[in-house]
């Protein structure tokens, strides 16, 4: 009964450990060193990553740029700690040029200065694509003139004509015109002079106009331009003979919109038979002294034409009720005796004996002015003029022979 109490099927013999204990400690212990070499390897990423974030980026380096100039030239001076790929240059941001470079790390490039005052613009860039940039304003008295002829064209709504203005900023030498084909116009420039002006008629119809300015050094600029022509109207001013009217006529080929008459002080529109008629005509009644008479013409293209007249209607002269005589003085042969009458009265007296001027004093207003006028051998020319108290004037011219 005792050995069976006694009996445990747990128990190994010898009291050593089991089996499976052995199994779960070693694989207990791979799982530690599993875990640390896990733990290991991500702490060595953390690093890893951490460090490349803090590792030092390399700087880009600017190449160095100068510029070097006398009174005609410049000398752009780069230097680099790498090779130069190309530098490239404008003036005034304009047309660029472009220069390669050999392969080292210096470069110099010869430019010719431009006159006047003007920016340059470099860019340089090296092997691996880096751009440096350089601005400078440079002036030069004695540079090449590079900048070219301005034209500008603007029409005159009031007179339809094309002003052209050329300006350069050194000086311009001439400027030509011409429409179509037809034969260049010349028009020259003062000496030194940077602008002109001048105006063209613009001719009917669609034509070309081409104009081209040339400056002191050469330069030419030329520029095109269509026009579509325009015509004027035409206005006729007839005075009649005995200056009391005058006939007005007034033709457009599209048609007239408007007329007006100004007589001295007054203006009037003139109405039309028929709106946008292509002519039209009217008499003007004239006053006594003067007349300044203007008509203004308007067609339905908006062109104008301005006509001017001045009629002088003076009143009928008064009788000066005037004779003359010429008459021989006895025993005497080398003088004549003129003599006038006038109930008017005589206040100027004037003789002239072939080519002898004489003014006659007048001791006042005469009723009758003789005066002994000298003469020559062969045929004399007496003319004499008088004026009367009333102002008019009278003149007699007779032939005498000694």
């Amino acid at each position: 009964m005792n050995q069976i109490l006694d009996y445990n099927p747990n128990k190994s013999s010898g009291g050593g450990t089991s089996g499976s204990d052995k199994i779960v400690r070693v694989f207990a212990i791979l799982l530690i060193i599993f875990a640390i070499c896990l733990l290991g390897s991500g702490a060595y990423g953390l690093y890893k990553k951490n460090a490349e974030k803090t590792k030092p980026v390399a700087t880009q380096t600017k190449a160095q740029i100068s510029v070097e100039q006398d009174e005609t030239t410049g000398i752009i001076k780069v230097s680099h700690d790498k090779a130069i790929e190309k530098l490239i240059y404008s003036w005034d941001n304009e047309k660029e040029i472009n220069n390669k470079g050999n392969g080292e790390s210096t470069m110099e490039v010869e430019i010719a200065l431009i006159a006047g005052e003007h920016t340059l613009n470099i860019k340089v860039v090296d092997i691996d694509g880096v751009e440096s940039t350089y601005e400078e304003v440079i002036i030069s008295e004695n540079g090449e003139d590079k900048i070219y002829p301005v034209i500008t064209l603007d029409v005159d709504n009031v007179s339809k004509k094309i002003i052209v203005t050329a300006t350069d900023e050194t000086a311009l030498d001439f400027v030509t015109y011409r429409w179509n084909d037809e034969e260049e116009q010349r028009v020259d420039v003062d000496e030194d002079e940077k602008k002109i002006e001048f105006d063209i008629e613009i001719l009917k119809g669609q034509n070309d106009l081409t104009i081209v300015a040339v400056d002191k050094n050469n330069n030419t600029t030329t520029e095109q331009k269509n026009f579509k022509g325009v015509t004027k109207p035409d206005v006729k001013i007839t005075v009649s003979a005995d200056k009391k009217t005058a006939d007005v006529y007034c033709y457009h080929e599209n048609g007239i919109e408007g007329i007006n008459v100004k007589l001295n002080d007054m203006s009037q529109d003139v109405p039309l038979e028929e709106e946008g008629a292509k002519e039209a005509g009217f008499q003007i009644q004239l006053a006594e002294g003067e007349n300044n008479i203007t008509v203004t013409a308007t067609s339905v293209d908006g062109t104008e034409t301005i006509a001017n007249e001045v009629v002088k209607n003076e009143p009928e002269a008064e009788d000066a009720n005037v004779e003359f005589y010429f008459e021989e003085i006895e025993g005497v042969s080398d003088k004549v005796l003129v003599k006038v009458v006038s109930e008017n009265g005589i206040k100027e007296m004037y003789v002239d004996v072939n080519d002898a001027h004489f003014d006659v004093p007048l001791p006042g207003v005469l009723q009758e002015a003789p005066v002994e006028v000298p003469i020559a051998e062969g045929t004399n020319t007496i003319t004499v003029k008088v004026i009367t108290e009333n102002g008019i004037e009278k003149t007699e011219t007779k032939e005498i022979t000694r």
